[in-house]
């Protein structure tokens, strides 16, 4: 029989009400966790005071913005994570975090149950129980507005007959935190309709943003951006910074018609311009120091890091040896990229590294070329002869069986 319960509390109306529902329903001591990584809202102080007046057994806040900076943004960078080529992966790199820490405080405070206030149509029902069940053999997991089929109307009445006290929800459905911000819900719902202007909180919408240009340089090391126009910051600073800076430029919002794990298409709105303009930064800087047939390589285990990452398969063996990969390829990815923002957009000025693979003297069609043109008719030859002897044979083929007919 359950005893304790680690619950994912966010303070917000389900997450209340199901911490009451727990003790009313199942008779548990509850155990709540909240974790700061960098959401709009986190009064961690106010948080935990709401859970104590609830009847929490223990109350868990943890500000885990640097964890999740250096061993979860960190990785999407060096693995240029994009779900469909658009989207950076903000909430889902959120929550095989948080399925951590929820393991270790079930394990610290003697929970066997861990539950969460996803929904059944979203991602994150996946996320979280795919991820504790891979770091916790035998650890239950229950969702109880999936599992016990709670509503809002149901909720709202519950916490006005209980005194939970709510905070009445805005038009759209959010979540936040450091990499970025997901819009959902109201006019969104509707694919013909622009994004309205009241769904933007951390970019300046469209129109709005003035003339100026703004510049940048940042500084790559191994893969990870280590300095903003010459001065060192942890990854944490500087997304922060590039958040303000980006987002007041205008640049880095997605409209995206998503395809759910669930195989629901769902239209999201993202405000991500940290990300997006560190992504871009450091994608172009690859391209100057990596070969060939590495990019090539990269490209793949990218988009296949970011369809596990997307449907929640952190855990899973394989990601160990595509982030094994993406450390060891972005070694060799230092250097300067110089960024200009201006009415929305960004733009790569230029780049400099001493690991580029760029060499002028081979690429220049100008006096100071060194390469020997005369080695090119020997290439052509030799690289096209299967091509070439292919389209002959079949031709040849194609001839005869006409000729027979």
């Amino acid at each position: 029989m359950v005893k304790r319960g680690l619950l994912l509390y966010s303070g917000g109306l389900d997450t209340s009400v199901i911490l009451k529902m727990l003790q009313e329903k199942l008779g548990i001591d509850v155990v709540t966790l909240t974790l700061d990584i960098g959401q709009e809202e986190n009064d961690l102080a106010a948080i935990a005071d709401k859970a104590w007046k609830l009847g929490a057994a223990d109350v868990i806040t943890k500000n885990v913005k640097q964890e999740f900076s250096n061993g979860y943004i960190a990785k999407d960078i060096l693995a240029d994570g994009l779900y469909d080529g658009v989207y950076p992966l903000s909430t889902s790199i959120a929550r095989p975090l948080m399925s951590l820490e929820a393991v270790n405080a079930a394990e610290q405070f003697d929970c066997d149950l861990v539950v969460h206030g996803c929904t059944g149509k979203g991602n994150d029902q996946v996320r979280f129980e795919v991820s504790i069940k891979a770091l916790k053999d035998g650890i239950d997991v229950i969702a109880p507005v999936r599992d016990w089929g709670l509503n809002r109307d149901d909720e709202m009445e519950y916490a006005h007959a209980n005194g939970i006290p709510v905070k009445l929800g805005g038009k759209y459905s959010t979540d936040e935190n450091l990499w970025g911000r997901s819009v959902e819900g109201s006019d969104l719902e509707d694919p013909r309709k622009p994004i309205p202007e009241d769904a933007y909180s951390w970019i300046t919408p469209p129109g709005k943003t003035g003339s100026d240009a703004v510049d940048l340089e940042i500084t790559f090391l191994g893969g990870l951006p280590r300095e903003i126009n010459g001065k060192q910051m942890s990854l944490e600073k500087i997304v922060m910074l590039l958040n303000k800076i980006a987002g007041e430029a205008g640049y880095g919002a997605i409209d995206h018609l998503e395809d759910r794990v669930t195989g629901i298409k769902s239209r999201e709105f993202y405000e991500c311009p940290a990300a997006m303009t560190i992504l871009t930064a450091h994608k172009s800087l690859e391209r100057m120091t990596l070969s060939k047939e590495e990019v090539s390589m990269k490209n793949i285990l990218d988009t296949k890091w970011s369809d596990m990452t997307y449907n929640g398969l952190w855990y899973d063996p394989l990601m160990e040896h595509i982030n094994a990969f993406e450390k060891s390829v972005n070694s060799f990815v230092s250097g300067k990229v110089f960024l200009r923002l201006k009415g929305g957009n960004l733009t790569v000025m230029g780049m400099e590294s001493s690991n580029s693979l760029y060499n002028y003297e081979k690429s220049t069609y100008g006096k100071m070329d060194t390469f020997n043109q005369s080695y090119a008719k020997g290439f052509v030859e030799i690289y096209g002869m299967q091509t070439v002897n292919t389209s002959r044979t079949r031709k040849k083929s194609a001839a005869g069986l006409i000729s027979t007919l």
